[in-house]
């Protein structure tokens, strides 16, 4: 009988959120153009031919053998680290001292939404973003959680 319950309480027990959580992956960038999948971005102008560390934009994704899109002209002098999950692309962005991140939906490229300006760097480490020393939580769809504010 105990086996059975101990069985039963097993089955009864949900699955670990590890198997639905997001997860990230860099996009390499070559010159102006990153790729990961069936997802191309163009980033638009370099700030240095031979070691780019930043691109004007606009942006231009192409997924599979849709159309290409562009990005609102907002989502401009991006850096890396730029990343992706589940069809969602984190921009991070810099004017002077004002950074921010963007999530972008790679099909439509409409922006899904914007952080609150920070100051410091992005970073894309453990498979987790870090805006200005905060960790930027994301659902399993890989959307910022509470996406409701849109941190506009």
């Amino acid at each position: 009988m105990r086996m059975v319950r101990a069985l039963l309480c097993l089955a009864l027990v949900p699955v670990p959120a590890v198997a639905g959580t997001c997860r990230l992956a860099p996009v390499n960038i070559v010159g102006s153009v990153g790729r990961l999948g069936d997802v191309s971005v163009a980033f638009g102008a370099a700030d240095d031919a031979q070691h780019p560390s930043a691109w004007q934009g606009p942006l231009q994704i192409t997924t599979g053998t849709a159309p290409a899109c562009t990005v609102s002209d907002e989502v401009a002098i991006v850096e890396n680290p730029v990343v992706m999950g589940d069809g969602v692309l984190y921009v991070p962005t810099y004017s002077g001292s004002n950074n921010r991140l963007y999530a972008v939906d790679t099909t439509s490229c409409r922006v899904l939404w914007r952080s609150r300006a920070f100051d410091g760097p992005t970073r894309f480490r453990d498979g987790r973003l870090i805006i200005g020393g905060r960790r930027v939580p994301l659902d399993r769809q890989c959307h910022p959680a509470g996406m409701a504010g849109k941190g506009r």
